[in-house]
């Protein structure tokens, strides 16, 4: 087991307030790491923070060793890091397999608009990536929709779609963001073991949710926030007895 991130004073304010409020963590590259919080504790403030889509106010963050702090989010992505969003993100006019291809561009060779126009010299390429979104595609169950509209399909398919450009690009870390919303208990439960499949494969995930019955059983350990403070990280078995984190779910419960 190694560091794969280590977040030391990490802090993110927006006009005078404070989102996350001095959070200093380390994950390994081994295991399932959660993120849980109640509505509005800073979750998804943190990932925007450590992929690059929201600039720290201070603090840093080391990814494998490296200071990715001021890098934008298409830096992070060729850094390794892929995520997945709290609001679903895909190309609603364009095909499942469209949306996954999108996701491999970092990794072509030729522009990725030379392979949705099958120029000549991008033929072969075309073939080999076409292959690998399928095969991504049938991993996640979810292979015969590849021609569909993403757009066209039930919530739950789509946030599969989501994380299936999300794998197309062959992350060291995938990160998830509330993504059991809008599914039912059964696409809960089909979801966790696809996410426990990812990480034996040698993938790395974060994952944020509310939903901490999910959580507890998904993962190896979860640092929990509140009002953008860091206030429990420990075991699942440890955090879901801990008096802050069943304060601050009662308490929001009772708001």
């Amino acid at each position: 087991m190694s560091e794969m991130l280590r977040i030391e004073h990490l802090s993110v304010s927006f006009e005078g307030l404070k989102a996350l409020d001095d959070v200093s963590l380390t994950v390994s590259d081994n295991g399932i790491f959660g993120l849980l919080g109640p509505n509005g504790a800073g979750k998804t403030t943190f990932f925007n923070a450590i992929t690059g889509f929201t600039t720290p106010t201070g603090g840093s963050v080391h990814f494998f060793g490296k200071d990715v702090t001021k890098l934008n989010a298409t830096a992070h992505c060729e850094e390794g890091m892929a995520r997945t969003f709290q609001n679903i993100r895909v190309f609603g006019q364009m095909t499942v397999l469209e949306n996954v291809l999108v996701g491999m561009h970092k990794n072509f060779k030729t522009n990725v608009f030379g392979i949705f126009l099958k120029l000549g010299a991008q033929k072969k390429e075309e073939k080999e990536a076409v292959e690998k979104a399928q095969e991504i595609l049938d991993f996640l169950e979810i292979g015969d929709t590849a021609y569909e509209i993403a757009g066209s399909l039930p919530y739950g398919t789509q946030r599969k779609v989501e994380i299936a450009r999300a794998l197309a690009s062959d992350p060291r870390m995938l990160l998830l963001d509330e993504p059991t919303a809008g599914m039912n208990e059964q696409e809960k439960d089909d979801l966790m073991m696809l996410i426990d499949e990812i990480r034996r494969r040698g993938t790395a995930i974060i994952v944020i949710e509310h939903n901490i019955k999910f959580m507890l059983s998904l993962c190896d350990q979860i640092a929990v926030l509140d009002f953008g403070k860091l206030i429990a990280l420990d075991k699942p078995e440890k955090v879901a007895n801990d008096p802050q984190v069943i304060e601050a779910y009662i308490g929001s419960e009772e708001e």
